[in-house]
């Protein structure tokens, strides 16, 4: 049975939130667009968005980790979602298990490709991170690649551009 208690969607940047910007031709940061998708998709509330940063996960240090801890150690909301590049997600998620409250569930996700290009998977996986949110049992979490796995039993395979488990014969 989903919960009606109040989402929290932070968004750290990562891949799911570049853009491309015109002024230097690459993908980048200009701003979050979470909110907007959640609208867009008629997510019922109660919910809300914050934007903890807005970097690859390739430029995170341990200083920012501490930041998103300490970020979600005074949330008073339990069900909690980040958004968060893929390249450093599984380390995240891991410091959060150590500093997370024993009540919250959260639920990390992020993308191989860029919302706003085509095949992206940024949508499927923001939608399976909502609904596992809601209905896991307090932890961390990652949800990509059509599964959710324990923050501790996943890693990106960069060959097959998808995330694993890391447990024997893929059991969970």
């Amino acid at each position: 049975m989903t919960s009606h208690e109040p989402l929290v969607f932070i968004s750290c940047g990562g891949t799911i939130e570049k853009v491309y910007l015109p002024s230097s031709g690459t993908l980048g940061f200009d701003h979050s667009r979470v909110e907007k998708w959640l609208t867009s998709a008629r997510l019922a509330p109660p919910w809300r968005c914050e934007t903890l940063m807005l970097i690859d996960s390739l430029e995170m240090t341990a200083a920012h980790r501490e930041a998103l801890a300490a970020r979600i150690a005074e949330l008073p909301e339990r069900h909690i979602v980040v958004l968060h590049g893929t390249d450093t997600m599984t380390e995240s998620a891991q410091t959060l298990m150590l500093r997370r409250k024993a009540d919250q569930v959260i639920v990390f996700t992020g993308a191989m490709v860029p919302a706003g290009l085509e095949n992206s998977d940024a949508f499927f996986n923001l939608g399976l991170a909502t609904s596992g949110v809601q209905l896991l049992s307090p932890g961390v979490y990652i949800a990509m690649s059509g599964r959710i796995f324990a923050a501790d039993q996943t890693q990106k395979n960069h060959a097959a551009g998808m995330f694993e488990s890391t447990k024997p014969n893929g059991s969970e």
